[in-house]
């Protein structure tokens, strides 16, 4: 079978603008998030209430795309677009970024501040959420696609804020529908942790696959 991998799509203009606003979300989540807000001046903590107020209610007078929903129309199906460890539209993601190199994905991402656990870290679970979604999209090279059914992480040294981190993964092995992938971090070198993961994919077939068909048919 061939690989059945996302697919970064080439952004219209105004798809970049969304890349763009969502870059924007990303920055004021930190923003937010270091606000020393009781020694913040009175009039200035008003006029950023305000502001952000005024930000929300500009995207309720535009389209929207809840219905039919995201998976239905063309670029936002793609897991690259909405996840939230690798969506360029998610600001809630880093994002992880991923690309194929034959068998192998090989990917990277740096963590600002809001993904902080320990004290200058990573937390633990944005670490172990990161390797779900790689290796999510490493299975795919298996020629099927499964949901995850265990997922083990050993972590070897903490992740660093504000440093890039290095990913690859591949699948192990396959046999029906089950997929074994395994999963690597670094930064600078130094391995962070690994994981390995079984995926299974529904007797049916993964509904994003055949979701992603009918939008590749559609006029």
């Amino acid at each position: 079978m061939s690989a059945w991998h996302p697919e970064y799509v080439t952004p219209s203009p105004r798809q970049a603008r969304k890349h763009a606003l969502a870059e924007e979300l990303r920055g004021l989540v930190g923003d937010v998030l270091m606000l020393d807000v009781e020694n913040a001046d009175e009039e200035a903590l008003a006029e950023a209430e305000v502001r952000i107020a005024l930000l929300r209610k500009a995207f309720t007078e535009m389209p929207d795309i809840r219905d039919p929903g995201p998976h239905y129309t063309k670029v936002d199906s793609s897991l690259f677009e909405r996840s939230p460890l690798s969506g360029l539209s998610n600001a809630l993601a880093a994002p992880l970024t991923l690309e194929f190199d034959g068998t192998t994905t090989r990917g990277h991402a740096t963590y600002p501040a809001h993904y902080e656990g320990p004290p200058g870290l990573v937390h633990g679970g944005y670490v172990i959420s990161a390797f779900d979604d790689l290796l999510g999209v490493a299975q795919a090279a298996s020629g099927i696609a499964g949901f995850t059914g265990t997922l083990s992480v050993r972590l070897h040294a903490g992740t660093p804020l504000n440093r890039r981190i290095d990913y690859e993964a591949g699948v192990g092995s396959h046999e029906g529908r089950k997929v074994i992938a395994w999963g690597k971090a670094w930064c600078d070198g130094l391995l962070l942790a690994e994981a390995e993961g079984i995926f299974i994919e529904p007797l049916d077939g993964h509904p994003g696959k055949a979701i992603r068909a009918q939008v590749d048919a559609a006029p």
